[in-house]
């Protein structure tokens, strides 16, 4: 098993509101004060993979309630299939992106400065590269901002394989309260496959 790699932020941070961000120093404070949300209970689920990052659970996160969560587009489809590692517990289900295929979170309450976004994805037989990014919505469902976070390589994933950690690059505007994942198949024949969805809200590690 080879060691997973840091992809960083490639593209542009979009950013539609024009709220203050937040320093790293505040952001910690306002974390231990209760006055950020928090995303829910956290887990380790990439510590095999030397990344001892505590991350939040998207909802559904490995599929086994099929779409529920989820919103799909395209020749995408819930099926019978598992990174085998059963990081979240026993499963049976997993993603599946054909061609062109795209598939959106539910939002994820966020108390956050960098997230790590970090899932497990295989290719099966994809001749184009899974594309990701994360939208940031405020307390009103108003979009603050949109990373376009970058692509895995197929040639990379061809067997179940941890995510490399994704960093944004993004100081967020204040009032960011939520995020959402959408993963899109940037293949002309083959599928995608995607398992366990997670992020790390980092908050912890600030200030």
């Amino acid at each position: 098993m080879r060691g997973t790699r840091r992809l960083w932020l490639v593209g542009v941070a979009v950013v539609a509101a024009a709220g203050l961000s937040v320093p790293v120093a505040s952001a910690g404070l306002l974390g231990r004060l209760g006055l950020l949300p928090s995303c829910g209970a956290t887990s380790h689920p990439f510590t095999p993979w030397g990344d001892s990052g505590s991350y939040c659970a998207f909802p559904n996160l490995g599929f086994e309630s099929g779409s529920m969560g989820w919103t799909l587009h395209g020749n995408a489809s819930v099926v019978a299939a598992n990174e085998p590692w059963h990081v979240s517990g026993a499963g049976t289900r997993a993603l599946q992106l054909g061609p062109g295929a795209s598939a959106l979170s539910s939002p994820l309450p966020v108390s956050l400065l960098d997230p790590w976004l970090r899932f497990f994805a295989r290719s099966a037989g994809a001749n184009g590269s899974l594309h990701v990014q994360v939208y940031f919505h405020g307390l009103t469902g108003n979009l603050t901002g949109l990373l376009n976070v970058g692509s895995l390589s197929p040639g990379a994933y061809s067997s179940w394989q941890p995510s490399s950690k994704v960093l944004s690059a993004l100081a967020l505007p204040l009032l960011t309260s939520t995020a959402q994942v959408q993963l899109t198949s940037q293949a002309t024949s083959g599928n995608w496959q995607v398992d366990d969805v997670y992020l790390d809200p980092r908050i912890a590690k600030l200030g």
